[in-house]
C-alpha cells in the first residue's frame, strides 16, 4: 500500500507542476505557429470543382495542407495546426481524389466528382498561388 500512495503522490506532484506552468507563468507550446482560417470557392469553367482536392504547399517550409473541394465548389483546409494554416506564400493545386485504395486497387471517381484539367493536378504546374496573410481569409480560384 506504501508505494501505491507514493505513486499517487508523485503524480499529483507531476499534474500540479503542469497546471501551475500553465495558469501561473503561460507556459505553452512555443512551437505552434498562428494560424489563419483559409477557405473559399473553386470553380472550372464556372461550375463547381465538386468532390476534388485542394492543396497548399509551402515548398520552402516543406508544409502542406489539404481539403476536400464540396459539391457547391466551397473548401475550408485543416491542418496539423487545426482550422487553418500559418501565414506564408502557397502553391496550390487542384486534383481528383485518387482512384486507388490501401491496395493499390483501381476505385471508381465519386460521382459529381468535377473534371479537373490535368495541368492544375500538381503544384509545379498549376500556376496557382497564394500569398496567405492574417487579414485575408478567403482564396477562390477559377479554373479554364
Amino acid at each position: 500500500m506504501g508505494a501505491y500512495l507514493k505513486s499517487i503522490k508523485f503524480f499529483i506532484i507531476v499534474m500540479s507542476g503542469g497546471f501551475l506552468c500553465g495558469a501561473i507563468f503561460g507556459c505553452s507550446d512555443s512551437n505552434q505557429p498562428s494560424i489563419v482560417p483559409v477557405g473559399g470557392q473553386v470553380m472550372v469553367n464556372s461550375k463547381p470543382a465538386s468532390n476534388t482536392i485542394i492543396t497548399f504547399a509551402d515548398t520552402e517550409k516543406g508544409f502542406a495542407a489539404i481539403a476536400t473541394i464540396a459539391a457547391d465548389g466551397s473548401y475550408q483546409i485543416q491542418s496539423q495546426y487545426g482550422n487553418g494554416i500559418p501565414p506564408g506564400e502557397y502553391l496550390v493545386s487542384i486534383s481528383p481524389p485518387s482512384t486507388r485504395d490501401e491496395l493499390d486497387q483501381t476505385i471508381p471517381l465519386p460521382p459529381g466528382t468535377a473534371k479537373i484539367p490535368q495541368k492544375y493536378h500538381a503544384t509545379q504546374t498549376s500556376k496557382l498561388k497564394a500569398d496567405v496573410k492574417a487579414d485575408e481569409t478567403t482564396y477562390d480560384f477559377n479554373l479554364d
